[in-house]
C-alpha cells in the first residue's frame, strides 16, 4: 500500500478503519484498538489503544492476545472478545451474533470463526477469554500461525454468504491490501450507500479441530471451467493471468488449476501458480504426477482427475485450467512463434473456441466457428469465454 497506516487509509472519504468501527460497533458493548507504535495516530477516534505485550512484532495472534488480557482486566464479567480486521470494510452485520450462537453451542470450542467462499478467516472471530493463557504459551515457543492456533483451539466455522454492496454480491471478508483493491472497493462503494446481507441458508457450522478443513459451500453451483491450453512457451501462463486480472476486475470469483509435469516441493513456491495468485485468483491449485497442492495444502497423492481437484476448490464462477489438453472441457488454444513443436489443438479438438496468437492464425488451422484472437486482446478473449460459459448473460 506505500507505506503509512493502512487503516488510515480514504475510502469513500472516511479512513478504512472508520467503516470497520462503523459496523463492530452496534454488535459489541465497547470497542478498541489493537494497534503499536504511537497510539496518538489513532487518538481522534475516541477508542483505547492496545499495544502487544511484548515489542517483538509477533503478528495478529499477539494482537488478539493483548485484546484478550486488556479485557479481561477491563471487567472480569466479560466472556467473549470479538476481533477483525480494520481493512475488511463489508463485514456482516450479524457477525458477532453468529459467531457467538456457534461458540456457545459448541463448549470444547474456544474460538468461533468467520467463512466465506470456502476460506476461514483466522483473525475474524469470537474468542472464549480462557483462550489467552494457550496463545501466550505458543507465542512464547515462537508459535504465530494463527491457522493453527484456531485449529488448536478447535475453532468452530461459521460460513457467512455475500453481502450486496451497491447492487453487487461481495465477499463479506473482502479485505484492502493493495491501491488497486482499495480503487475497487471505492467503484463498489460510488454505485450506491446500501449493505445488505444475502439470507444465509441453515447449517453452515463446521468444526475444525486438529485438522485442515474447509469452510462449507453456500451454494451447490457448479463453476464454468475452461482451460488455455498450448505447447511449451506458448505464453499460457501470461494468459492466464491477465485473464484473471480481468475478470476479477469484472465481479467474478474466479479459482485457477495449474498442471506441472515437474515435481513439486512443499518448501519451493510455484512461480506460474503464484502468479495465478497475484493476478487476483480465489483459489489456486497446483498438480503434479506424484502429488498435489490446493488451499495452501499439499497432498501427498498421485495426480486426481481433473474433476477431483476443480471440486476442492473453493467456490467460484470461473475455473481457468493451464495446461490440460486433452481434458474434455472448453478451450482456449494459446500459440506464439518459437513454442515447442507441436500441431496447432484447433481443428483437431472440437472444443477448442477460440485461439490466441501474437502472428497471424492460418485459415484451414481451425475449424470455421473458432474464433481468433491477438495474444494482447484480453478484454475479447474474456467475452468469448464469458459469451461460452455463460449463454444466457448471467453467472
Amino acid at each position: 500500500m506505500g507505506g503509512g497506516d493502512k487503516a488510515l487509509r480514504t475510502l469513500a472519504g472516511q479512513p478504512l478503519i472508520q467503516h470497520a468501527i462503523a459496523r463492530l460497533k452496534p454488535q459489541v458493548a465497547s470497542l478498541m484498538l489493537s494497534a503499536n507504535g504511537d497510539p496518538a495516530r489513532f487518538s481522534a477516534f475516541g477508542l483505547p489503544v492496545v499495544a502487544d505485550e511484548t515489542a517483538q512484532f509477533q503478528g495478529p495472534l499477539a494482537g488478539v492476545l493483548a485484546a484478550l488480557r486488556f479485557c479481561a482486566a477491563f471487567d472480569p464479567r466479560v466472556r467473549f472478545v470479538a476481533s477483525v480486521s480494520t481493512d475488511a470494510p463489508f463485514i456482516p452485520d450479524d457477525l458477532v451474533a453468529r459467531l457467538g450462537e456457534a461458540l456457545e453451542a459448541d463448549a470444547g470450542a474456544r474460538v468461533a470463526v468467520a467463512c466465506s467462499g470456502g476460506r476461514r478467516h483466522h483473525v475474524i472471530g469470537l474468542w472464549r477469554i480462557e483462550a489467552a493463557d494457550e496463545i501466550a504459551d505458543a507465542l512464547a515457543r515462537g508459535e504465530r500461525r494463527a491457522e493453527t492456533m484456531v485449529d488448536r483451539l478447535g475453532a468452530v466455522s461459521v460460513t457467512f454468504p455475500d453481502v450486496v454492496v451497491g447492487g453487487r454480491a461481495i465477499d463479506p471478508f473482502f479485505n484492502i491490501n493493495t491501491p488497486d483493491e482499495l480503487a475497487f472497493a471505492e467503484a463498489v462503494l460510488a454505485e450506491g450507500d446500501s449493505t445488505r446481507t444475502l439470507r444465509v441458508p441453515p447449517l453452515l457450522t463446521s468444526s475444525t479441530r486438529g485438522e485442515e478443513q474447509r469452510c462449507a459451500p453456500i451454494l451447490a453451483v457448479k463453476p464454468f471451467v475452461v482451460g488455455v491450453a498450448g505447447w511449451k512457451n506458448s505464453g499460457k501462463t501470461t494468459l492466464v493471468a491477465r485473464l484473471v486480472a480481468h475478470l476479477v476486475a469484472q465481479g467474478f470469483r474466479v479459482s485457477t488449476v495449474k498442471h506441472t509435469h515437474h515435481d513439486i516441493s512443499p518448501d519451493e513456491a510455484n512461480t506460474d501458480s503464484d502468479r495465478h495468485r497475484a493476478a487476483g485468483a480465489h483459489d489456486v491449485a497446483l498438480v503434479s504426477p506424484r502429488r498435489w497442492r490446493v488451499g495452501g495444502v499439499m497432498r501427498e497423492e498421485a495426480e486426481p482427475p481433473l474433476e477431483a481437484v476443480v471440486a476442492a476448490l473453493a467456490p467460484a464462477d470461473i475455473v481457468i485450467v493451464e495446461g490440460y489438453k486433452r481434458a474434455a472441457i472448453p478451450k482456449i488454444e494459446v500459440r506464439r512463434a518459437g513454442q515447442g513443436d507441436g500441431a496447432p489443438l484447433a481443428g483437431r479438438d472440437p472444443l477448442v473456441f477460440a485461439v490466441a496468437s501474437d502472428s497471424a492464425v492460418q485459415a484451414d488451422a481451425v475449424q470455421t466457428d473458432v474464433a481468433t484472437f491477438s495474444l494482447d486482446d484480453v478484454a475479447g478473449l474474456a467475452a468469448a469465454l464469458l459469451a461460452k460459459g455463460f449463454p444466457e448473460g448471467g453467472s
